[in-house]
């Protein structure tokens, strides 16, 4: 009986290396897909605040376009791995921008590209009569 017990130690070490290398990796995953969820928010804020401001700003009587100035902000903010496409809207009385973002995606969580849309009143000037 004694051998088989000894063996059964030597076994025992063996799982729980392996188990222990498990539980890094999963653990790491995690964090890996918490961090990625974290940065996917903070970068829809950024994204957010940059359309609103840029919309606020074509909202003014006589504005140029300002898809090109959104197009350098989320240039400036956004990380380097991300991708946007930005979409100018123009109807009747209001303006604003949809921004469509791809964004990098860390662990076990796929990050969906997020559409993000704004739209301002435009201003206009008093008519004379």
């Amino acid at each position: 009986m004694k051998p088989l017990i000894a063996s059964c130690h030597s076994d025992c070490r063996g799982n729980s290396v392996v188990g222990a290398i498990a539980n890094i990796a999963f653990a790491s995953l995690i964090t890996l897909s918490v961090l990625s969820l974290s940065l996917s928010a903070y970068n829809t804020l950024l994204i957010r605040d940059a359309a609103i401001e840029a919309a606020a700003r074509a909202a003014l009587p006589q504005a140029p376009s300002q898809q090109p100035y959104l197009k350098r902000l989320l240039d400036d903010r956004l990380p380097m791995l991300a991708s946007f496409e930005v979409q100018q809207i123009e109807q009747a009385e209001v303006i604003g921008f949809r921004v469509i973002a791809r964004q990098p995606a860390l662990g076990l969580v796929q990050v969906l590209p997020t559409v993000t849309e704004v739209m301002v009143a435009k201003e206009q000037l008093p008519r004379e009569q």
